[in-house]
C-alpha cells in the first residue's frame, strides 16, 4: 500500500515539474561578489536570441551544476536569486541568472 502511494505521489509529482530543456549549454563565471559561507555569486550566461524566465533558468542552471563535479548549487531563497539577477541589468533580465555556488579551484 504504501508502495503503490509513494508511486502515485511521485507520478504526480514528476507532473508538476518544469521539464528541463535538452541540449541548453549553460556557461557560468564566478563575480567577485561574495554569498557567505565560502560561496560565490555566479552569472549563468544563456542564449540572449532566446529569453527565458526565472524559473526556466533556475532549472537550466541547477541542472548544469549537477553536472559539474568541481561546482555545488547552494540554497538561496527565489527572491535572493530574483534580485542578485535583476542587479545585472534590464537589459540581461531574461538571458542571464546570479546565483550562488561553491567551487573548487
Amino acid at each position: 500500500m504504501i508502495r503503490k502511494t509513494a508511486l502515485a505521489a511521485l507520478a504526480l509529482l514528476s507532473a508538476c515539474a518544469m521539464p528541463v530543456e535538452q541540449g541548453v549549454q549553460v556557461r557560468h563565471v564566478a563575480s567577485t561578489e561574495t554569498a557567505g559561507n565560502g560561496a560565490r555569486w555566479h552569472l549563468f550566461l544563456f542564449d540572449p536570441s532566446r529569453p527565458r524566465d526565472l524559473d526556466a533558468r533556475i532549472a537550466l542552471a541547477r541542472d548544469a551544476i549537477r553536472d559539474d563535479p568541481a561546482c555545488r548549487w547552494i540554497g538561496a531563497p527565489r527572491d535572493e536569486i530574483a534580485a542578485q539577477t535583476k542587479a545585472q541589468g534590464a537589459r540581461y533580465t531574461e538571458t542571464v541568472l546570479a546565483a550562488p555556488l561553491i567551487c573548487k579551484g
